[in-house]
């Protein structure tokens, strides 16, 4: 009997590995640590649907576009990136608690930059000359994630640049102690920092592709943007390094996100 077992769990694991690697490409899948998740499947409109359970508003503004970009968009149905053309952001509207933690945060999102002059902006809570909580940005194409607590604001930057035209993956995440950046997984710097997250005006609309204040935006694509009230791993940030492909199950395999598998 305990052959038996043995066996059946043997065989289960093999067709757990079997649909893992089955996938050509990845969405995250919401937890109970995502705060907000974007997609940007959606490919008209000016809403952007949030895929976890806060159900977080949005509001295009500008001219909404997306791409597929056939280097990345694999999969035979589904799967878009949004485009940013300078003059265009995503609004999540202001006095949204859903995407101010207190004590840790993850922002992160799948980059395809086409201007890395000055600053260009990920996703912010933060404005004009009064700072907000938390700032992922790119300053002439090196990566810095900014954080504002009761303790002062710090920030963390890359030792290397970005490359134009290119998807990379670029994370920053505090966990109470420490700030991290990373981007394609691996950390490229850090810095100590302590306390809770606060902002000068918490009724700052935190803005995907700019800042409250509206400026230095983004140029180029992003997808896959996700905020999260946890510091998380390099192991949980980019599953499929070769860009944000939309998953395409195999007809037989079973549905799996990497969140909930978290290896590769």
């Amino acid at each position: 009997m305990k052959i038996l077992k043995f066996l059946a769990t043997f065989f289960f694991l093999c067709s757990v590995v079997t649909f893992a690697f089955a996938q050509t490409g990845f969405e995250y899948g919401p937890d109970n640590k995502t705060m907000a998740l974007f997609h940007f499947n959606e490919g008209q409109g000016d809403k952007i649907k949030d895929e976890s359970a806060n159900n977080v508003e949005t509001v295009v503004e500008g001219v909404a576009k997306w791409d597929k970009n056939e280097d990345w968009n694999t999969a035979s149905k589904g799967g878009s990136a949004f485009s940013f053309d300078g003059n265009t952001v995503i609004a999540i509207p202001n006095k949204v608690k859903a995407v101010q933690p207190a004590d840790a945060i993850t922002v992160e999102a799948w980059v395809f930059p086409e201007d890395l002059s000055g600053w260009k902006l990920i996703c912010c809570h933060w404005g004009g000359a009064v700072v907000g909580s938390y700032h992922l940005g790119v300053e002439a194409g090196t990566p810095k994630f900014h954080i504002n607590t009761g303790n002062g604001t710090a920030f963390a930057g890359d030792v290397k640049q970005l490359e134009l035209n290119k998807w990379q993956h670029v994370a920053g995440t505090y966990d109470g102690k420490t700030i991290r950046i990373f981007v394609n997984g691996k950390e490229g710097g850090a810095a100590n920092h302590g306390g809770k997250l606060t902002s000068g005006d918490p009724t700052y609309d935190v803005i995907i592709g700019s800042k409250a204040s509206r400026e230095l935006q983004w140029r180029g694509l992003l997808d896959e943007v996700r905020i999260s009230s946890v510091a998380r791993d390099a192991a949980e940030l980019s599953p499929n390094l070769s860009g944000p492909q939309a998953v395409d199950f195999n007809t037989k395999s079973l549905p799996a996100f990497w969140s909930q598998i978290k290896t590769h």
